[in-house]
Formats: structure tokens, sequence, C-alpha cells
């Protein structure tokens, strides 16, 4: 039996939506995404960062600068190993990776939290901490 030629895009394009959640997500880094981000911090970080800089750490260390700054490095927060050993600086990226799933990212981590599911918070969460605070 000879393909169909017409069943084949249609299928190609409905494959594209089972794709489309694992793509991250392009929030504005704008103003609007930056207090977005301030937002979710507070409802979702804050019990337990600051960031604030020259604020004191909380149960976690203090976020601001974290950006760029290497994981597990930050004066006089005690950190897991795992974290210690992860060492890579934080991108925008890789903290939205964690700030999902805390324990898949860094196996061993000390912090506490299951997770944000919402992806457009977590963008929005990484351009706050983007900024100088």
């Amino acid at each position: 039996m000879p393909p169909n030629n017409k069943i084949r895009p249609f299928l190609a394009a409905a494959s594209l939506l089972f794709l489309l959640p694992a793509l991250p997500v392009l929030a504005d880094c704008g103003q609007a995404g930056v207090e977005r981000g301030a937002n979710a911090f507070a409802a979702e970080c804050s019990v337990c960062h600051a960031a604030s800089k020259g604020a004191a750490p909380g149960m976690g260390p203090n976020l601001a600068g974290v950006i760029g700054r290497a994981a597990g490095s930050q004066p006089g927060f005690a950190y897991s190993q795992a974290m210690k050993a992860r060492a890579q600086p934080w991108q925008q990226d890789s903290l939205q990776a964690f700030i999902a799933q805390p324990q898949a990212q860094v196996p061993g981590t000390y912090m506490p939290y299951a997770g944000l599911a919402d992806a457009t918070d977590r963008q929005a969460i990484a351009c706050f901490l983007a900024q100088p605070h």
C-alpha cells in the first residue's frame, strides 16, 4: 500500500505538539518579567532565601548575585557536599532547571523544596535574580 502523502505532514506537525512542553519558556525579561519574578520569588523562595546584597542568609543562601556565581560558593553558608561538588556557575537556564527539580538536578542537595512547576514563574525568578539587588 503506497504511503498517504497527505497524512505525513499532519503527523509531523502533530508530533511537534508533544515536543513543545520540553522547549524552554522564553518569558520577557523586561520590567514585567522582573516584576513577575519578584512576586514569584516572594511567594516561593523568600521563606528561605534573601535576594538583597548584604542580607544575611536564611535557611538557604542569599541569592543576590547568584547568576554567574559558582554553586556552593557563597562565603558563610554551609552547603551540602553535593552542591559544593557541582561548583559550576549558575546561569539562568541551570537555575530554572534547579528550581523545577532541585533533587534531580543536584542529588543530595539540602534544599527541601519539591520544585516549581510553572515554567513562566521559573523564568521570571531567573530574570529577577539576574538583576542587581
